[in-house]
């Protein structure tokens, strides 16, 4: 069989194609992949499927309504001390199995985007799916990807004319399910689909799963030769995943998705110009029914699901940091949609709407994005949240500042008007080039802005805006642009910076058009030169102790427990106003005697001490 001839028919198999034992499809529509227009720009997306349709409303509390919430799901909302709070939204708050998640949002890392949906739902997980899955209006049938449509014309002669110097690497690569809607293009598909990490170390070393003795072993035999002998990208795959090994220890055990991203940060660092990676949760977030535990409503099925997908999360940010490379990895996760309002009668909730999106990595721009939605006094069974932000205004977003595509480019993806979102530290393309923007504290009141600029056209001034929510921007000054076509250093010192952190922007005002922004600078209090020092009292311990620092500390303390082997077995986050100690209490039933280690981060310095448990 001649290899076009098999390309062509094994694209309409139904069986997935084997590559060292690997299970691939080569797929194309990812609704991302458009991002290889601008491959050379280095960024990557990494998207977290999160199936099944996940209740918001128990994921990202709208505290302020919180009363009205308790009348509309008093059987599985759990105490509102318990919620998890957000530093400059105090209206807002998180899960509390969502620590890791918290503390990214504290550092400036994640972003909340709320009530994202579209006109019409469909509340079917197989419609909804394939509505997000192409970009689709809800009464729009499509049979392709929206990023498949566009690789379709971006990359002509796939598979026959690649690899090239230019693309040597897989266009994308999914872990964690079977080839979808999401990345199928017009004729066949362009994205490396491994089932589990299993398979993938399957490729990596080289080892196949042996064919069944049967006449449809001979077959598959046969299929993996072919495709081994057709497709070269399982060397670059092997050689970028062998190039580095895994930095961070705070992947949490037992957790496929972590295991997934584990894998991704990896091949990242190795060198894969692969601009499109996507990772699967792998427990349904369906939940109609025992949605909490009765008996403690901070946990159950929920809870685990997004304890997973937090600790995942924050164990693959820290890698990326470890490794040099967070300042080009964008990670964002989806489901089809949220639940109702109301809870039902089964524990549970019920297909609905609107759900909150995160976006997390260096470059977000780190902020509760929208406002909370409205809960009544009297909400109906059937009501559910409804669409602050457009689905496909978020892919607009990402295509057209993260992944850097012209107009023409994203209107062949996403034919319409959609909105720009303020999901990215970097803003609107501007009338300038930004070469840095930078920020100190010079005292306990003054905080010094610089910023570097290069081909200033017809620029009048910068104005200075600032926040303290990341939300609400102030102008607090304004500096004359001195264009020249050189590169010019601008500063400017805001002697009114009281609190411990703020946002700050720049609006390029321009003699014609209307105003532009610069990406969002968060700039927190200046670390002391002290380093962090605390004691454990008392020591030994039963079930408490108590975290002794020696000056006062204010902001988000978080604390584990590790064992002897390395493993951490306990972590809790707390907030501290104004104080030198903080109180900390385990269960005996997880927490055996033995020898421990206590390790604090607070402000991006750690501290550790040992810990006797008898």
């Amino acid at each position: 069989m001649k290899r076009r001839e098999f390309l062509k028919s094994s694209a309409v198999l139904s069986a997935p194609m084997l590559l060292n034992g690997l299970n691939v499809r080569a797929e194309m529509s990812n609704p991302f992949l458009k991002a290889l227009g601008s491959v050379e720009n280095g960024r990557k997306l990494v998207i977290i499927q999160m199936n099944g349709g996940n209740d918001g409303l128990n994921t990202v509390f709208p505290k302020d309504q919180y009363s009205n919430l308790l009348n509309a799901r008093d059987n599985i909302l759990m105490n509102e001390s318990a919620i998890l709070n957000l530093p400059g939204f105090p209206a807002t708050g998180l899960h509390p199995s969502m620590h890791a998640m918290q503390n990214l949002f504290t550092n400036g890392f994640l972003n909340i985007t709320q009530s994202v949906s579209y006109p019409n739902p469909n509340f079917s997980h197989f419609r909804a799916t394939d509505i997000w899955f192409t970009g689709s209006a809800s009464d729009e049938q499509l049979t392709t990807g929206w990023v498949g449509r566009h690789l379709n014309e971006e990359f002509p002669g796939y598979p026959d004319q690649y690899p090239t110097a230019a693309m040597p690497h897989p266009l994308a690569i999914q872990i964690g399910s079977q080839a979808s809607l999401m990345t199928q293009g017009p004729s066949l598909n362009m994205c490396m689909t491994v089932s589990n990490p299993d398979y993938f170390y399957n490729l990596v070393n080289g080892i196949s799963d042996p064919a069944p003795p049967t006449p449809y072993g001979d077959e598959l035999t046969y299929m993996r030769n072919i495709k081994r002998q057709s497709n070269t990208y399982n060397g670059a795959i092997r050689d970028a995943f062998n190039a580095t090994a895994t930095l961070s220890d705070r992947y949490p055990s037992g957790n496929l998705l972590a295991d997934q991203l584990k894998i991704v940060a990896r091949l990242i660092k190795g060198g894969l110009k692969t601009p499109v990676y996507v990772v699967n949760h792998p427990n349904s977030f369906d939940t109609h029914s025992n949605q909490v535990d009765l008996a403690d409503r901070k946990q159950g099925l929920q809870a685990n699901l997004l304890g997973a997908l937090s600790n995942a999360m924050d164990g693959f940010q820290d890698d990326l940091l470890l490794m040099g490379i967070d300042d080009f990895v964008l990670g964002m996760t989806f489901t089809e949609f949220g639940r109702r309002i109301r809870s039902n009668a089964s524990f549970g909730t019920d297909h609905g709407a609107a759900v909150p999106m995160f976006f997390f990595g260096r470059k977000v721009n780190p902020v509760v994005l929208g406002t909370n939605p409205v809960i009544g006094n009297n909400i109906d069974p059937q009501e559910s949240i409804p669409m602050q932000f457009d689905f496909r205004s978020v892919y607009f977003t990402i295509l057209k500042n993260w992944f850097e595509l012209n107009p023409a480019q994203i209107n062949s993806i996403l034919p319409g008007n959609f909105d720009e979102l303020a999901i990215l530290a970097s803003g609107t393309s501007l009338p300038v080039t930004f070469i840095s923007f930078e920020g100190k504290w010079l005292n306990d009141d003054t905080a010094t802005l610089t910023w570097k600029v290069d081909q200033e056209e017809q620029i009048i001034s910068y104005e200075i805006l600032r926040s303290d929510n990341g939300s609400d921007y102030k102008t607090i000054g304004t500096v004359g642009a001195q264009p020249g076509g050189v590169v010019n250093t601008y500063h400017f010192d805001d002697r009114s910076a009281s609190r411990h952190l703020y946002y700050y922007r720049i609006r390029v005002k321009e003699l014609s058009g209307s105003p532009k922004y610069s990406s969002v600078l968060l700039l927190r209090r200046k670390q002391k030169a002290t380093p962090l020092r605390m004691k454990v009292m008392p020591n030994p311990v039963t079930d408490r102790f108590t975290l002794a620092f020696e000056e006062r500390i204010n902001g988000i303390v978080a604390a584990r427990l590790v064992d002897i082997n390395g493993r951490e077995v306990w972590k809790r986050v707390s907030e501290a106003v104004d104080q030198n100690n903080i109180d900390f209490r385990f269960s005996r039933t997880v927490i055996k005697p033995g020898v421990y280690t206590v390790e604090v981060i607070f402000n991006n310095e750690r501290a550790a001490a040992k810990l006797v448990v008898q």
